[in-house]
Parts: C-alpha cells; structure tokens; sequence
C-alpha cells in the first residue's frame, strides 16, 4: 500500500493550536487502498508518548499510531470510516468505540484496551504477542491462573475472529491451562470436555510455531476427558504447528478405572472441514485427539464430524492410544508419526487399549435384535504414517465400513473386526528382533454380517511369529510378500476366506489351521518355501456342524521338502499343486488329493495313518522317493483301508 503523510505532526499541532480549541491526531493519511498490508510484530521501544487525544479524529481518517496513548480510563467515540494502524506506538488503558466502518491494525489490540462498535481487523491475520495480554500467564503456575488462561485464550480467539481475523498467528508461547473444570454459571452443571477446552471458532487458522506450547494443567485423579483444544459444532478450522502437550507425568491415576483414565490433547465434536497440520502431540494422559459427534445417527439432530484431515503429525509418549475415532465420516489421518504409544512411562503404566490409532464406533442390539447404531465411521483413509513401539499395534477398527490403510510402515501391527469394505494395503510391517510380536495383521470377526469386502493386499510382512491371522468371514488376502516369520497364516472360525498370489517364506509352518471350524476357504496360487509344514490342519471340522465343510487348497507351489500335514481334519480339497515333500494323513475324513505333483526327499509321497474315512488319492504324479527303499509314492497304513481310493496316479 502506497502510504503518503499529507502534513507532518508538528505542523498540524502548531496549526491548531493557532486556528482551533480541537486537539489532532497523531499524522494523517491519506486513505488506504483496499490490499491489506502484512502485519509485523510489534516493536514499542523508544517510543514516545503521544501528545494528541483521538477525539479529534474526523470521518474516514486514517491515522499512524506512533507513539504512546494513555486513554486514563475514557471512552473514545471514533466517527465512521476510522483506520488506526500500528507503526510503534500502542493504545491502552480505555475503550474505543468505533461508529461505523472502522478498522484497528491487530497490532495495536491488548488487554487494557476495550473495543466497541462497528469494527474490523485492518488485516486478516493477527500476531499474538504475549506480553500485550497480562490476563494471560505463561510459565508454571497455578489452577487460579491455569484456568484464568484458558477463559481469557479462548476469549481472544473468538475476540479476533469477531473482527474479521482469519489466521491467529502464535510464536514463543509456553502456558498451562485447565480444562477440566466446569465454568457455567447457569445450572447446567455437566461437565462437557468440549465446552471446557479453549474452543476454537470457526473459519479460523490458529497458526502456531515451533516455540509454541500450550499444556494441559495437571488435573485432579477423578477429572478425565479434557482436551486443551477443542472444536465443537463449528466449520473450517485449520490448526498448524506448535506443541501441545499433556499432564501424564503429573497425574495421579487413582480412580476405580485407572487403565481408562485421563485427557487428551485435542477434541473434534461436530467439527466440519477441519485440518491440523505439522502439529507435537506428547504425553496425554489419556491420548492425543479423539473424534466423535453430537447427536445420534438415528436421530434428525445428528451432526457428524465430516472432513477431518491430520497432516503429518509428531505423537509421542501418549498414554492409552494417540488417535480415537467414534464417530465421523471422511477422515484422513496422513503422513504422521507415533512412537511409544501406549508404553509405560515415567512409572505410569500405558492404561488400555496400547494402539496408536483406535476406530471404534459404539453399537448394540436392542432386546429384539435390532442394530442400534449410536455411533457409527465411515470412509477414513490411513495413509503413509510410520509406527514404532507402540504397546499393542499401530491401528485398530471396528465396527466401520469404508477404511483404507494404506503405505504405512508399521513395527507393531494392524487390526480389524466386524467391518466392511477395510482395505489394508502396500504396507509394510516390520517387527524388530527384539520384540515378540504375535501376528502383523489380524482379520477378526466370525458369525458376523458385517464383515463384507475386506481386503489384505500388497502388505511386506517380514519379523513376526505369524504375518496373518484371520478369524473372520468374506476377506480375501491377497499379493502379499511374507518372509522371516514363524508363521504365514493362521485360520480359526473363518469361511467364505479367498487367499491367493502371495510369497510366504517361513521358519516354521506356512499356513495353519488347527481345533476350529472352517468352511469356504480358498487357498490357491500362492508360493509357500517353509522350514516346517507347508501347510498344517489338524483338528478341524470334527463337529455335527461342520461335517460337509470344505476347504480347498489348489495351484499352490511348496518349494521346499516339507510336508503337507492333514491330521484329524474334516473337507480338504488338495488339488493341482506342485508339492516338494510329500502329504500325511492322519485320522482324517473327507479328503481330495487330486491332479497334484508330489516331489518327496527322504519321506513318503503320501502317507495315509490311523482311522480314515472317504480318502480320495486321484491323477497325482508323484516321484519315487529319494533316500531310502522304505519310502513309497503312497504309503497306505490306514486301520480303514477300503475307504482309501487310488484311481489314476502316476509313480516314476
């Protein structure tokens, strides 16, 4: 802006004394284009004290605020159009009351100065600068304070949003609030975590720097689920930078539910088109930032939480988890890090659930069986995150549809049950050496007309004591590379189960199934190279129920020479596989070994043992065993010969 001083100070003062009683402003100039300039911080030294009084102030003025005005309490009417803008000086001490159409530079606001009327920021952005506002404490302190802090933060938020602020801009900052202490004084004596949290407005930016620390002021052992910020039933807000950091190595957990007590660190209630970005969460006693919604979805006053971004994001040391999602839709949680989530710390321990991420709607039958879905999550996107040690895993989900978890790297694990459409994909999951992790991806979920869609594909597994576990219905599994892990897969109380195209290279077993019951399940195309057992069933489908059961395993590739292990189990297809080893069976029913290559080393093609019934031994080719005479292409010691069918098997 091209800023032009008409007549210098002394000039106009001399002026008037001569040809007026009235008492001028500091310069005057000439009105202001429309292009707003960039604010500055302020810089008040060595500057004098003003020696006019704004009442003098005509329409449409614009004045330069130089020096120090001393208002001694008064109120001062400003006519209409009025600009005061900021260049060393500050206003204090009183009240401005502007009539119509004014504007105030952001760097003249303080907590002395009262402004009234028809008035605006005469640029968009604010630069908080904390000495200005005395009502606000930084630095250790006390409850008093802590929560004099939050009342008097969240005031000048909503102040500056008032006066048409869009970006609140904070660099060295360092405060404590409390935010667990209900502040109405009507008789609504609930306690609200939302409400009491320093309430962001909306269409507003909090930009926030590197140096910048808002913490959460110890809370009582029976205070819980506070937030130091909050957005509750409010749109377009963006949060960006700063530090924002909880009271667990402060807290005393000595409620009757420690493990699921404390705060966290930011709450979203209702928030619509919300982003943070670039921001430090650490230590929450309770977690980082929860998710959730006023309303019930059943219910015409629901309003979702509803594009909610988190942008690559620092959470570390929180206890119980650093993300919950209850309720919302169109979430994106992207390009962040979590480590030691859940972990004990400081001598507290981690408190429930140990997962970085947790989606978690809550829903219930009524005493009719109906669905009542109190909360319920909807298309969330987990992209391109990096986890190491959390306690239990990186991710949890439940109970949602539409979640795609995509190219993170984990060291823990991944985990869903009774969802659809879950789409975990091009992760990689590495478990380090040190760490006995039980399983990388868990599919959960049996009996369930939930689990629909679900898909596993393209993950790098590499480190665990079982890369997959599923106990769960309708998922397919599918192109992913497993290596260096006991086990490759796991099948408990699962059906309708495709897996298929995968690299599974194991110390132990490659894929086991063992005292359950499964039905549908679809294991073909994969490569399997195993220390152990390609593949173990034993003692599945023995009960009534299951007896026509079937699992099929067929055009599979068993590199190394291991074998095939079926003992007490019920339904299994083998067919048209290339087997490096050989096949046992033991105490079994039901079974089709059918149009498979059999290679055996030292150990028979096919070894048949124990009560047996309704073995079907069909068009396999299988190799004169190497090693020793006392192996054979088939091997029959069944106490129940006559229900073993040979027909059309080759040995050469």
């Amino acid at each position: 802006m091209n800023i032009k001083k008409v007549f210098y100070f002394i000039f106009f003062h001399i002026f008037f004394i001569s040809c007026s009683k009235d008492t001028i402003s500091g310069p005057v100039i000439e009105e202001e284009s429309s292009e707003e300039t960039v604010p500055v911080k302020p810089d008040n030294t060595a500057v004098k004290d003003c020696a006019f009084d704004l009442s003098a102030i005509k329409e449409n003025e614009t004045v330069l605020i130089d020096c120090n005005l001393n208002l001694e309490g008064k109120t001062i009417n400003l006519p209409k159009g009025v600009t005061l803008q900021f260049e060393k000086g500050e206003i204090k001490n009183g009240t401005l009351n502007f009539t119509e159409s004014g504007k105030i530079d952001g760097a003249l606001l303080n907590s002395s100065l009262e402004i009234k009327g028809n008035v605006k920021l005469a640029n968009t952005t604010f630069i908080f600068i904390p000495e200005k506002w005395e009502n606000i404490a930084q630095g250790e302190t006390n409850f008093d304070t802590a929560l004099k802090n939050t009342t008097e933060f969240e005031k000048l938020l909503f102040f500056v949003q008032s006066l048409g602020g869009e970006i609140f801009e904070v660099d060295k900052f360092d405060a404590f609030f409390e935010v667990t202490t209900v502040t109405s004084t009507t008789s609504d004596q609930n306690y609200r975590p939302s409400k009491e949290a320093i309430n962001l407005p909306s269409n507003f930016h909090l930009k926030m720097s590197d140096k910048t620390f808002l913490r959460m002021f110890t809370s009582a052992p029976t205070k819980t689920d506070g937030f130091v910020l909050a957005v509750r039933d409010v749109d377009n807000v963006t949060v960006t930078g700063g530090n924002i950091i909880g009271d667990v190595l402060k807290r005393k957990f000595e409620t009757s539910n420690p493990g699921g007590t404390g705060s966290l660190l930011f709450g979203i209630h209702s928030g619509r088109n919300i982003k943070l970005n670039n921001i430090h969460f650490e230590n929450g006693s309770a977690g980082a930032i929860t998710i959730f919604s006023l309303g019930f979805p059943f219910n015409p006053d629901y309003k979702p939480s509803t594009n909610i971004e988190i942008l690559n994001c620092v959470f570390k040391n929180n206890r119980r988890m650093s993300i919950s999602i209850t309720d919302g839709q169109q979430i994106v949680v992207k390009g962040s890090t979590f480590e030691n989530i859940g972990q004990p710390i400081g001598g507290i321990d981690g408190g429930e659930v140990g997962y970085a991420i947790n989606i978690e709607p809550f829903r219930e039958r009524d005493a009719n069986g109906s669905l009542i879905e109190y909360q319920r999550v909807s298309n969330v996107i987990v992209q391109d995150n990096k986890e190491n040690n959390s306690r239990v895993g990186f991710l949890t989900i439940a109970s949602s549809k539409n979640i795609i978890v995509e190219n993170n790297i984990v060291e823990t694990r991944i985990a869903f049950a009774f969802s659809s459409s879950v789409k975990v994909k091009n992760n990689t999951l590495t478990s380090p050496a040190n760490i006995d992790s039980k399983f990388a991806i868990f599919a959960a979920g049996k009996s369930s007309q939930f689990n629909n869609d679900n898909e596993v594909y393209n993950n790098t597994i590499k480190g665990y004591g079982s890369a997959i576990s599923i106990t769960s219905e309708r998922v397919k599994i599918y192109n992913n590379t497993i290596s260096d892990v006991d086990v490759g897969l796991i099948i408990s109380s699962s059906k309708e189960i495709e897996i298929f195209e995968n690299t599974i290279n194991s110390k132990n077993i490659g894929i086991i199934s063992n005292l359950t019951i499964v039905d549908d399940i679809q294991i073909y195309d994969n490569t399997i190279n195993t220390q152990g057992f390609h593949i173990k069933f034993s003692k599945i489908n023995e009960t009534n129920e299951a007896k026509n059961f079937q699992l099929t395993v067929k055009n599979n590739q068993f590199i190394t020479q291991k074998p095939v292990s079926l003992f007490f189990a019920n339904g299994v297809n083998l067919i048209s596989n290339i087997i490096n080893g050989g096949v046992e069976i033991n105490n079994s029913s039901n079974i089709n070994i059918s149009s498979n290559t059999i290679i055996p080393d030292n150990r028979h093609g096919v070894s048949i043992s124990g009560d047996n019934t309704n073995i079907l031994l069909k068009s396999n080719k299988i190799s004169i065993p190497t090693g020793n005479d006392r192996f054979k292409c088939i091997n029959n010691n069944s106490n129940i010969p006559n229900d073993i069918i040979e027909e059309n098997n080759t040995c050469n």
